[in-house]
């Protein structure tokens, strides 16, 4: 578990916009195996989970109800340094090893778990990426007082984004960093004056954003909202930042991952200091997304079957012709474009198994979205 200072300060800031999160409310307290929860997954209906640090190297789901444990998954070739996050595309599960309160850490890695193994075995092994940060030079030791921690991670197109935590500056650095199995150099690519520490992350490939969440040294949790973004510089778009404070209190915020139609789970790992807080699991909605974002509606036109196994079926039954339709991964990679047709198929036999995105863009410019399941023949 990560102490920091606790002082009842004032601290300001200044926001580029502010989020529109509603109805944020707690969902149950977490088990007190997963006190330090850390990183959180949604995927295959699931909600999946971690400690920091100080626990054997496992994957915890859980029950979205009852709030108990349902398996338990171990990495049986991984040690558990300081996991910090935890992520995914569309065949693979990453774990970010890249907790370095100390400023110091030489080992940084992050373990890519195949996803068809996590799903089958209780026990799986992991492939490692290792990596270090281009602009490191000095691996002193600097408790709570580096630029070089990091808590959250996601999977962008053709690379892991790391978004650093940083202690000496309460801003963070986005870095990237390949996908591949092997050693690497994490490139910083953009920088934000979050004014409080970044400790999750999650991307949504449907309107190309990230929710980032953490807290300020008075431990006011807050979520950042980032989109509109160019490139790899992941600031220079809009940022909405949200102080959920007045929702949830203090918090040691840790953890965020989408479910659908923008909506979150959020976890609190447990906090004793001069106040005790327990581990928590909380729910919210990104109203910037569902004001931005339709789901496709049944009237206008209708995209089967789901799942899909070879042939995926589009229909239009509006007035509106089809400008365009593109098949997007879970990383917001295109994988497919289609354009001008009204009434067609795509063909998904070279797509691998796993959860896509179909984007609809009408002649009247009015853009759908669904989300389409690729199974693999029996």
């Amino acid at each position: 578990m990560k102490k920091i200072a606790f002082f009842l300060i004032a601290v300001g800031y200044s926001m580029a916009g502010l989020a529109q999160i509603e109805n944020l409310t707690e969902k149950f307290e977490l088990p007190t195996l997963i006190d330090e929860t850390s990183g959180l997954l949604f995927f295959n209906d699931k909600l999946i989970t971690h400690n920091d640090s100080g626990d054997a190297p496992n994957l915890y789901e859980i029950d979205t109800i009852t709030g108990n444990i349902s398996r338990t998954v171990s990495i049986s070739n991984a040690t558990h340094v300081d996991w910090e996050d935890i992520a995914q595309d569309a065949e693979y599960i990453y774990i970010g090893d890249i907790g370095n309160n100390n400023g110091n850490r030489t080992d940084l890695k992050i373990y890519r778990i195949n996803k068809t193994d996590y799903i089958n075995n209780t026990s799986v092994m992991a492939e490692v990426i290792n990596f270090s940060y281009e602009d490191q030079t000095d691996f002193s030791s600097q408790p709570n007082s580096s630029n070089f921690d990091a808590e959250a991670i996601s999977v962008y197109e053709e690379n892991i984004v790391v978004f650093t935590k940083n202690w000496a500056n309460n801003m963070t650095n986005a870095y990237i960093l390949s996908r591949d199995i092997g050693t690497h150099s994490a490139t910083k690519v953009s920088t934000y004056n979050s004014n409080g520490l970044i400790t999750g992350a999650a991307y949504n490939p449907l309107d190309k954003s990230f929710m980032l969440c953490g807290y300020s040294a008075t431990l006011s949790p807050f979520l950042v909202y980032v989109t509109n973004f160019t490139g790899n510089d992941f600031f220079n778009g809009t940022v909405e930042r949200s102080d959920i404070s007045s929702s949830i209190g203090l918090s040691q915020i840790e953890g965020v991952t989408q479910i659908t139609n923008g909506r979150y789970f959020l976890s609190r790992e447990k906090f004793e200091n001069i106040i005790n807080l327990p581990s928590k699991l909380y729910s919210f909605n990104n109203a910037s997304f569902t004001l931005s974002i339709n789901e496709i509606e049944a009237s206008i036109l209708t995209i089967y079957p789901n799942p899909v196994y070879d042939t995926l079926n589009i229909q239009v039954s509006s007035a509106e012709n089809i400008k365009y339709i593109e098949v997007f991964d879970i990383t917001g990679k295109r994988m497919l474009v289609r354009k001008k047709y009204l009434s067609d198929s795509i063909n998904f036999n070279n797509l691998r198994s796993g959860l896509y995105f179909i984007k609809v863009v009408l002649e009247n410019n009015a853009v759908y979205y669904k989300k389409i399941v690729k199974c693999l023949q029996d």
